[in-house]
């Protein structure tokens, strides 16, 4: 059973740092199944196996076990966020603005044209300019100013 709950938490851990939005594995020889899906704020891993059912919350880094007859597994509907989604295209550090006493590059509500410079990401003391991949309205900023951020990691919705 601890084999199977590390080869959980490694799923967990690889489902976080992807750009994927869920995953199911189902080995039917030892009628073991396991649904990942990704929300926004909270990351749950739910495990079912024969008669157990196995929750795992990443923001709360607890495992809780269950025994039932029959599991019945609830997962909650996080908000899905229309539009296109602009990611990170390296390891660094997020900056929203060109230096500490300027404005930012955008706010949630404006309008960004094709081409423009949404924010800086550092790496290596070189200033890499991410640019708006398609013109339209900022919807949402998911990266706060100076922190340190994954490629693919997802920095904010155009619509």
């Amino acid at each position: 059973m601890k084999e199977r709950i590390k080869f959980i938490k490694e799923l967990a851990k690889s489902i976080n740092s992807s750009q994927l939005d869920g995953i199911e594995y189902e080995n039917e020889n030892e009628n073991f199944k396991i649904s990942l899906k990704k929300k926004r704020k909270e990351k749950t891993v739910v495990v079912s196996q024969a008669n157990q059912v196995a929750s795992v919350s990443t923001q709360q880094e607890s495992l809780n076990l269950e025994n039932k007859g029959t599991p019945q597994v609830k997962v909650e509907v996080a908000e899905e966020i229309s539009g296109t989604k602009v990611m990170s295209p390296m390891v660094g550090t997020y900056y929203s603005k060109p230096s500490p006493t300027s404005d930012v590059f955008v706010k949630e509500g404006e309008k960004v044209s094709e081409g423009q410079t949404l924010c800086i990401v550092e790496a290596m003391k070189l200033m890499n300019e991410v640019k708006a991949p398609i013109s339209g309205t900022m919807k949402k900023l998911f990266i706060a100013d100076g922190t340190p951020i994954k490629k693919g990691q997802l920095l904010m919705i155009i619509e």
